[in-house]
């Protein structure tokens, strides 16, 4: 079972619903987050960064391994992981950015893998 947690609008590279760490980002660019939130976003990234790989498949467009369009998801074992993006995810509820839990048991073709997430390009009919 994977898991991923998403907001309505979609992401340019990956052509599916934009994922929470780049919806707050875009919250935090617009000047839309208060002191408290900041600080707050800052822990949980900080706590995501010394926690969590960047799959190389997705570190930087001038990657050569990378891989346009693909997009993570948390293992369901990965359970600590998945409580700090429910942190994450008040930061965006309290300012109206609705969040959807996505489970699914086919996440698309897997090109990376560690103990807590995969990322994978998505097969045509994974959440369209």
């Amino acid at each position: 079972m994977y898991i991923r947690f998403v907001v309505a609008e979609i992401d340019e590279d990956s052509g599916r619903e934009m994922g929470i760490f780049t919806a707050g980002g875009i919250l935090h660019e617009d000047g839309e987050l208060y002191d408290y939130e900041i600080r707050h976003r800052k822990e949980i990234l900080s706590w995501f960064s010394s926690n969590l790989n960047v799959p190389d498949v997705q570190a930087s467009e001038s990657n050569y391994y990378s891989k346009p369009g693909a997009i993570s998801w948390f293992k369901s074992s990965a359970t600590i992981h998945i409580s700090k993006m429910r942190e994450y995810v008040q930061i965006l509820e309290s300012h109206d950015v609705a969040v959807k839990q996505l489970v699914t048991e086919r996440p698309g073709n897997v090109v990376y893998e560690d103990d807590f997430q995969v990322a994978a390009i998505p097969f045509k009919d994974t959440f369209l």
